[in-house]
């Protein structure tokens, strides 16, 4: 039987979020075919139990050693078998209303990636869907010339630069063609790099305004976790846009989190 939807959960040690995750999908489907792929990062918690005792099948991948983020998703792309991807993360409440709206989307030819919109989990807004990070778009952010998110509109799908891995969505098809994830980025950068190929594409990566869907999260980022990020977003610029830019902005950012701390 052929599948519409292969939803791919990467997930470690991660069991009570993942076991609400699954019994929201399992209480809203949506409404096409699907199949539900966990990939377990070594997980030390009783992540298998969550998947055997799920209210819906599992097909659960088992990783015996702790691998990275765009590694797992990339073992659950080659083993999708459904048109479309979903990208998902285990702290996350997805509904069938949210997975058919964005479906309907990416149906159009035009979308590479989309998500929802992001609230966390006391309803308020979850930015997601920001500009590329160029060496001109971040010098506009800390001159106060531009913001960071691209502005929310009230109805319809907007063009972005880049969407939160918590929800990506794309014809499987699309994300093989611009080759996966990156395994050179472990976890932070990873959403970045993988829409940001998307710009070479004629597809673009969209926000879906009418939609929105819970995310857990982290609301406050400690010191090492901003850390990480900034080393991600220079090892993309690196890779994008070459050495110096990238080594401006690395500069700028440690100088950035001096005066913060």
């Amino acid at each position: 039987m052929s599948i519409d939807l292969s939803i791919v959960i990467f997930t470690r040690n991660d069991a009570d979020h993942l076991r609400r995750c699954l019994a929201s999908l399992a209480a809203n489907p949506p409404g096409c075919s699907f199949e539900t792929l966990v990939v377990d990062n070594a997980s030390e918690d009783d992540t298998a139990e969550v998947c055997r005792v799920a209210p819906l099948q599992i097909r659960h991948l088992a990783i015996p050693e702790e691998t990275s983020f765009s590694h797992g998703n990339n073992l659950g792309l080659d083993e999708a078998g459904g048109q479309f991807v979903l990208f998902l993360n285990p702290d996350t409440l997805p509904t069938g209303a949210v997975l058919d709206r964005c479906l309907e989307v990416v149906q159009d030819g035009r979308w590479g990636l989309v998500s929802p919109r992001l609230t966390w989990a006391d309803g308020s807004h979850q930015p997601t869907g920001w500009y590329l990070p160029t060496p001109t778009q971040l010098a506009r952010e800390h001159l106060g010339r531009s913001a960071r998110a691209v502005p929310l509109q009230d109805a319809g799908v907007t063009e972005v630069g880049w969407l939160m891995g918590c929800f990506l969505l794309g014809k499987r098809a699309s994300i093989q063609a611009v080759g996966g994830f990156d395994e050179r980025f472990w976890f932070h950068g990873t959403d970045l790099e993988l829409c940001a190929r998307f710009e070479r594409t004629p597809q673009s990566v969209g926000r879906v305004e009418d939609v929105s869907m819970v995310h857990v999260g982290h609301q406050g980022w400690d010191a090492e976790r901003r850390g990480k990020a900034h080393e991600a977003l220079v090892q993309w610029l690196r890779r994008d846009h070459g050495a110096v830019s990238a080594e401006v902005v690395g500069a700028a950012a440690k100088l950035v989190e001096a005066l913060r701390s």
